[in-house]
């Protein structure tokens, strides 16, 4: 049995290294302005990401602290671009921080969205590029026709509304245009379309489920241990079951799709599961890139796609602009049925209209921190080795020296109307942001991504003999 003075010696050592290490890790940052609480604890950055509205709380502070400040006692957050240009650079020394262990969670392997390590992410990335870019992938246009089809169909069949009769039938946007992402990345992924559009409802019940716990995961993401406790056999007993029914069953969809690839009756196909097959990936590699890349391939172009929709909506100068390039082009015979990605480059409006949504609504908008193991200088600031270097989203596509005062309003005109080369040159790079920097840290999907979007806008917004003209800006505003 310990003896009560023993035990006080313990507590009081323990209390003593909790002091000394807490002060430590204020001093080693105390340079660096921030809130007050953020300087002590993580758990001031853990409670906004709870809430839900850290990414505008950041951009809020970025206003009364600067291009670069504190929000955690080892995390640092920067919402001048050139230093995201510096810390996202490909050859540079900076890699992920343990925040992306949120990605890997309960997995066998790490995934292009959890590996950490910059070598091991570039050799991986390697093998699942010739599939993501669709060099190794059939009808790959032709998929995305069909899925932008159904959405069309769809709105048409069961959400059209007819204002002279008085019939309005709201639209919930935010899952439609999620439904359409799903079908497209389904059936590109494995050669098999999960019908979403054509039965209106999330076949696998994942997408309510990911909505639901994705919260919890990304602010225990921040901190890291806690992601540990929940792989603990007695912990993830005591979890209900039933909430990740949808997300069991998509899994079990990518092991059985990725079962039928190997072995000595291996089955053949040009999707993009077959690609990687065809490069090397491992088995176990295989059915969890193709679990992954189902959910966050989906969700992140239906982000675009529903807040490109509502700025429209919300924007009736800049809707009608576009539906007269639109117009235009149908009348002159310059764009097809359905309109090929070619064409939709051509239209001009249509590629700010597509620049403008994403810079006010990034896609993601995580923290996605970096870390380095020697000293920098970010924003003039001294950096320790150690700490997570951080972006803030909002305030990096709000800058008012790189978009111009109105950087706060959806004005696709912006995109057409700057003549300095150099400071267009700074706009785009800045907008590109929204899919990473080229080469290491570059979204795999962009490409995919932004044929959806090259053809869905346009798909939508054509008239349907004399009734349907965008009645979304009708039937969907209420419940973006």
């Amino acid at each position: 049995m310990i003896s009560l003075p023993l035990t006080l010696s313990l507590l009081a050592l323990l209390f003593t290294y909790l002091i000394i290490s807490h002060t430590s890790c204020y001093l080693r940052l105390a340079h660096i302005p921030g809130p007050p609480a953020a300087k002590i604890t993580t758990l001031w950055l853990a409670y906004h990401q709870s809430t839900g509205s850290l990414a505008r709380h950041l951009s809020c502070l970025s206003k009364r602290y600067g291009p670069l400040y504190r929000i955690a006692p080892d995390w640092v957050i920067t919402s001048d671009p050139a230093a995201i240009r510096q810390v996202w650079s490909a050859r540079g020394p900076w890699y992920r921080g343990e925040w992306y262990d949120m990605f890997r969670f309960d997995q066998p392997v790490r995934t292009i969205l959890s590996e950490r390590d910059n070598y091991r992410h570039a050799a991986l990335k390697a093998k699942l590029l010739p599939g993501y870019s669709g060099k190794d992938v059939d009808n790959l246009h032709e998929v995305v026709d069909r899925r932008v089809g159904d959405f069309v169909r769809l709105i048409e069949r069961e959400y059209l509304c007819d204002a002279e009769k008085g019939v309005y039938r709201p639209m919930d946007l935010a899952e439609k245009s999620q439904f359409m992402t799903q079908d497209v990345i389904s059936e590109l992924a494995i050669g098999q379309c999960f019908e979403c559009l054509n039965n209106d409802r999330d076949t696998y019940g994942q997408m309510t489920e990911v909505t639901g716990s994705l919260p919890l995961i990304v602010t225990l993401a921040i901190i890291p241990w806690t992601l540990g406790l929940l792989q603990n056999p007695v912990v993830r007993a005591l979890l209900p079951q039933e909430k990740l029914e949808g997300v069991m069953r998509q899994q079990e969809l990518a092991k059985t799709q990725a079962a039928e690839r190997y072995g000595e009756k291996k089955v053949v196909k040009r999707d993009m599961l077959g690609s990687f097959v065809k490069h090397g990936l491992e088995h176990t590699n295989a059915w969890l890139e193709t679990f992954g890349q189902i959910g966050a391939g989906s969700d992140t172009t239906a982000t675009a796609i529903r807040m490109t929709m509502f700025y429209l909506m919300s924007s009736p100068g800049s809707y009608q602009r576009l539906r007269d390039e639109i117009d235009t082009a149908i009348r002159e015979g310059s764009v097809s049925d359905p309109i090929t990605e070619k064409e939709a480059k051509r239209l001009p409006y249509l590629q700010a209209v597509m620049k403008e949504g994403m810079r006010l609504c990034p896609p993601v908008m995580g923290v996605l921190p970096r870390i380095c193991d020697t000293e920098q200088i970010v924003c003039g600031f001294r950096i320790p080795p150690g700490t997570n270097v951080c972006w803030d989203a909002i305030s990096i596509f709000r800058n008012k020296e790189t978009f111009g005062a109105d950087a706060d309003v959806f004005r696709p005109e912006r995109w057409l109307m700057v003549e300095d080369v150099e400071k267009r040159k700074n706009m785009e790079f800045v907008q590109g942001l929204v899919f990473g920097t080229s080469g290491r840290f570059e979204c795999l999907g962009k490409a995919i991504a932004l044929l959806e979007l090259n053809k869905v806008f346009v798909e939508v917004s054509t008239p349907c003999g004399a009734k349907k003209s965008f009645v979304l800006a009708d039937s969907t505003l209420s419940s973006s």
